[in-house]
C-alpha cells in the first residue's frame, strides 16, 4: 500500500505498533522460555537482530519472527556466556561497593569516586554490549573491550542514548500500561537507531575497529 495520504500513514503506524508489540511479547516468551536467568541474553540479541533489519527495509513481521526465533536458538549459548560474565562483573561491583560504603576519610571517598566511575563504565557497556555482539563476530572476550572503546570514542551518541532511554522511562511512569506492550521494543529500536550512527561513523574513521559484520 502506498504510504501517500493520510491512509497509508495510518497503515504505516498500524503496522509498526503492530510490530513492536509483537516482537515485545515474544521478547518476553523467550525469556521465560529460558527461565528468565538463561533467556534473556538471546531474547535480547535476538530482539537487537531484527530491529537492525527493520531499520534496513525489511518490513514483514512473519520475516522477522522467524528471524528472531532463528536468532535466539543459534545465538543461546554465545550470548549467555556473555550475560553470564556480566552477571558475574554486577556481582563483584556491588560487593566492592558495599565494602568501600564501610571506608572512612579521604581514602574512602576516593574509593567510592572510582567505584562510581566503573560502575558508570559498566552501565554502558552493558547498553551497547549486545548491540556489537548483534552486529559483529569477534573473540567472546573483545565484545566487552570493544563496546567500551565504542562508547569512549563516541560520548555523544552514548549520552543521546542515554538521554533517549530516561525520555521512554519518563512516559512509561505516565501511561504505565504501555510498558509491557512496548517497554523493551521501543527502547531496544531506538537504541539500535543509535548505534547504527556509530557504526555509520566507525566506517567512515580510520579503521581501528576491524570487525565482519556476519549477523
Amino acid at each position: 500500500m502506498s504510504a501517500n495520504g493520510w491512509k497509508g500513514k495510518l497503515y504505516w503506524f498500524v503496522e509498526v505498533v503492530t510490530m513492536l508489540a509483537v516482537l515485545q511479547l515474544m521478547w518476553i516468551g523467550l525469556t521465560l522460555l529460558g527461565l528468565v536467568v538463561l533467556g534473556i541474553s538471546p531474547a535480547t540479541v535476538g530482539l537487537f537482530v531484527v530491529m537492525r533489519k527493520r531499520l534496513q527495509g525489511q518490513d514483514s513481521l512473519r520475516s522477522l519472527t522467524s528471524n528472531y526465533w532463528a536468532t535466539y536458538k543459534a545465538e543461546f549459548i554465545n550470548s549467555n556466556k556473555i550475560g553470564i560474565i556480566l552477571i558475574v562483573i554486577g556481582y563483584f561491583l556491588v560487593l566492592n561497593l558495599r565494602i568501600v560504603l564501610t571506608i572512612n576519610g579521604t581514602f574512602g571517598l576516593l574509593m567510592i569516586t572510582l567505584m562510581v566511575m566503573i560502575s558508570i563504565l559498566y552501565a554502558v557497556m552493558v547498553m551497547n554490549i549486545f548491540q556489537v555482539f548483534a552486529n559483529y563476530e569477534l573473540p567472546l572476550l573483545r565484545y566487552f573491550s570493544a563496546s567500551l572503546l565504542l562508547s569512549i570514542s563516541y560520548p555523544i551518541q552514548v549520552i543521546g542514548s542515554v538521554m533517549g532511554l530516561y525520555v521512554f522511562y519518563r512516559g512509561f511512569l505516565i501511561i504505565p500500561g504501555l510498558l509491557p506492550f512496548f517497554g523493551i521494543s521501543v527502547s531496544i529500536l531506538f537504541l539500535t537507531w543509535m548505534s547504527s550512527q556509530i557504526f555509520r561513523l566507525k566506517g567512515e574513521s580510520d579503521g581501528s575497529f576491524q570487525v565482519e559484520e556476519v549477523k
